[in-house]
């Protein structure tokens, strides 16, 4: 077995231990501190990996890299909730019947009684929720970009072409969830089997888009950044704020539904239709 194919077995087994510990700790004791940890374990597999196979750390990605680039930060962070709420309006455009903000969780937990009053806070509360909400969550995403964007997808250009790769990269992060979605997170536990395909096919689509900000800016920062940013999308998802019944999460309005999710699929398909980084550049860049 040659180096990189035991880096990539040291990878792969350090991935599902630490994805077995943690996610059945949680399944036991259903404290989400054992969630937060499991997002730090991919990065935690890399740093064993670098030290087991003594690859050491000369190629992170850590550099953010903002000259030049800060438009696809911002892009990062403030273009995702703008492609959630686009996926949520063409839901609400079919289902019109599931728009009932005034009888949403949110509305009915702020007690407001018209229309004018709720959407004058949400005019505050969504802005202030999209600015501040996703700086919370930078370091945990970073526990997952630093070995999915920031490892695992360069290693796999150097074997495959980059469009490969980068599926094989979100169909690899898709079924690292597998456990947790199993257990009901983000599509319910009634369908566990398709709740893990839909997830899969959601990190593929996004996915494209990581890989993207990645090869733009050569930095997981970027990658970082939309992830954190879709992730505080929960805080204030468009099923809470517009409706009432409960949703269903392979549809819509949220992002991880089949409509609710429009938005990046869009882009997703544009990219991946029409962009091809420099692969020499993608297997040469330093920190």
């Amino acid at each position: 077995m040659n180096i990189e194919k035991k880096r990539f077995a040291c990878f792969g087994v350090s991935v599902l231990i630490l994805l077995t510990i943690f996610s059945g700790l949680y399944y036991i004791y259903k404290n989400n501190i054992f969630l937060t940890i499991l997002m730090f374990t991919p990065a935690a597999s890399v740093i064993i990996t670098r030290l087991v196979t003594k690859e050491g750390f000369a190629e992170l990605y850590l550099k953010p890299h903002f000259k030049g680039n800060f438009k696809w930060y911002f892009l990062a962070y403030f273009g995702t909730p703008v492609a959630a709420y686009v996926g949520a309006a063409v839901y609400f455009l079919i289902f019109r019947n599931d728009f009932e903000p005034l009888m949403s969780k949110y509305a009915l937990e702020i007690g407001c009684e018209t229309g004018t009053e709720y959407f004058k806070q949400l005019a505050v509360m969504v802005p202030l929720a999209i600015l501040i909400n996703p700086i919370m969550g930078l370091l945990q995403c970073l526990g997952e970009e630093f070995a999915w964007r920031g490892y695992l997808l360069p290693k796999l250009t150097r074997k495959f072409s980059y469009r490969t790769a980068v599926i094989i990269d979100g169909v690899i992060w898709g079924l690292w969830h597998a456990p947790i979605i199993a257990m009901g997170f983000n599509y319910g536990s009634e369908h566990p089997v398709w709740g893990i395909f839909a997830m899969t096919l959601h990190c593929v689509i996004l996915g494209i888009i990581e890989a993207f900000l990645f090869s733009k800016t050569w930095s997981v920062w970027c990658p970082v950044v939309f992830h954190a940013a879709l992730n505080a999308m929960d805080k204030f998802s468009p099923s809470v704020l517009f409706m009432q019944t409960k949703p269903d999460p392979f549809i819509g309005p949220n992002a991880v539904g089949i409509i609710g999710g429009i938005g990046f699929t869009v882009i997703a398909v544009i990219i991946f239709i029409k962009y091809v980084p420099d692969k020499k550049r993608l297997e040469v860049q330093k920190i």
